[in-house]
């Protein structure tokens, strides 16, 4: 049985998600829908990618990932048909020349979703990140370019829990996020130590909802504009349309599309010079090669000033990741007071990742922990008891009981008031 604590958030979202409409079929065929299954979580997904017709030598398309937002069949705890979602976007494609990617959802449903439900977040999320995958295979089959730059992520109504959620985490994946009546919970932007993307706070984030509108719908969209802004990201846009009611319309959305395709243009160029960069760094920094990460400290700085996402931020994430590993492990050293052990491996770390900021930090930290009370007590200890062991206790009792009055609070002085009492 379900836990009741958002039934009522629930009813709402409902009844805003049965107001989709099934997609409508085209009357000319303007491409092709690709029919293609993925599994999470042991279940399996469906996942739509729609080529347009006409694809020309040479060409490279942007790749629109429209999530699904409900469903008016079936019951409410069937997932959201990516089907359904390919429609409208059809014709549009065609005739702006990019491809359009969706999946199934759980997340979207009509029953609603709360961010106390994670593991279902967490599927949805690995559902778009495995579809893409598939998608991207299967249009280099058909010998079609996508462009890793252009990648704009959307969805309508429930389906912005997810748009929000992922877009914000993943801008190694998505250039730009669109979520059109929102629903929001302010969790949303409440990042933890699982992200393992640096959110892009300069991403383009467009928000929009209708003059006449639901009012939660209203309320919660205007809610992600504030809680965005204040969580950092600089270049949010919220419209209201005039006139519009709880509606996808599409063509508001195609209108920023085409315009932020566009003004990123030269920075997505940008982004395949870097991307080439960093995939010829790989290897040297898998190598350790001395350089490498100096090399990658300025394709960071390219990006920034670029405002482009080449990949290099992403991998300098992922390098960061592992030294934390190290530095978790170092630490552990220290509160098990393996002193010496603990300034090894903080001195490793330093040497390993020179010239990144956690070299640094490394450096910093072993000087610490050798300048530190505890450290000087230890070592005096470790002279003394060798003294006793060479059966010199008189000359290793002045050393203990200089430990005991100058390091009292030490681990090392306990110990050694052990030895002068024995």
């Amino acid at each position: 049985m379900r836990v009741r604590y958002d039934e009522g958030v629930r009813l709402v979202a409902a009844l805003l998600l049965l107001a989709l409409p099934v997609a409508a079929q085209t009357a000319r065929e303007y491409g092709k829908t690709h029919r293609l299954k993925i599994e999470v979580g042991g279940e399996e997904r469906k996942v739509a990618l729609f080529i347009p017709d006409n694809v020309k030598k040479g060409e490279i398309f942007p790749l629109l990932v429209a999530l699904p937002g409900g469903q008016t069949q079936g019951s409410p705890e069937e997932k959201a048909k990516a089907f359904l979602e390919i429609g409208p976007w059809q014709q549009p494609a065609f005739d702006k020349r990019f491809c359009v990617f969706s999946v199934d959802l759980a997340t979207s449903t009509p029953r609603g979703w709360h961010p106390k439900e994670q593991l279902e977040m967490q599927r949805d999320m690995e559902a778009v990140v495995e579809g893409l995958k598939v998608a991207r295979e299967t249009a280099k089959s058909e010998g079609v370019v996508l462009d890793d730059s252009a990648t704009v992520l959307t969805g309508w109504s429930g389906a912005t829990y997810l748009t929000l959620w992922m877009g914000i985490r993943r801008p190694d994946l998505f250039m730009a996020v669109c979520g059109r009546g929102c629903v929001f919970h302010k969790e949303a932007v409440e990042f933890s130590q699982f992200d393992k993307v640096t959110p892009n706070k300069s991403m383009p984030i467009f928000l929009y909802h209708g003059e006449v509108d639901n009012p939660r719908v209203k309320k919660e969209t205007d809610l992600a504009k504030k809680s965005l802004n204040e969580a950092g990201f600089t270049s949010v846009t919220l419209q209201v349309v005039a006139g519009m009611a709880h509606e996808s319309k599409p063509e508001v959305f195609l209108e920023w599309y085409v315009k932020i395709l566009k003004e990123t243009e030269k920075p997505r160029k940008e982004a395949v010079k870097i991307r080439a960069e960093v995939d010829k760094l790989r290897p040297e920094i898998s190598a350790a090669k001395p350089g490498a990460y100096g090399k990658l400290l300025k394709l960071v700085e390219q990006e920034k000033k670029a405002g482009a996402q080449g990949g290099a931020s992403v991998l300098l994430d992922q390098i960061n990741a592992e030294a934390k590993k190290q530095w978790d492990l170092a630490e552990n050293l220290e509160a098990d007071h393996q002193l010496q052990e603990a300034a090894d491996a903080f001195a490793k770390i330093e040497k390993d990742y020179a010239p990144l900021v956690v070299s640094k930090q490394a450096r910093e930290k072993r000087q610490k922990i050798l300048q530190s009370d505890a450290f000087k007590a230890m070592e005096m200890l470790a002279r003394a008891k060798e003294l006793i062991e060479k059966d010199a206790r008189e000359k290793a009792i002045p050393i203990l009981e200089r430990i005991v009055a100058q390091y009292g609070e030490t681990r090392s002085a306990d110990e050694a008031r052990l030895l002068l009492s024995g």
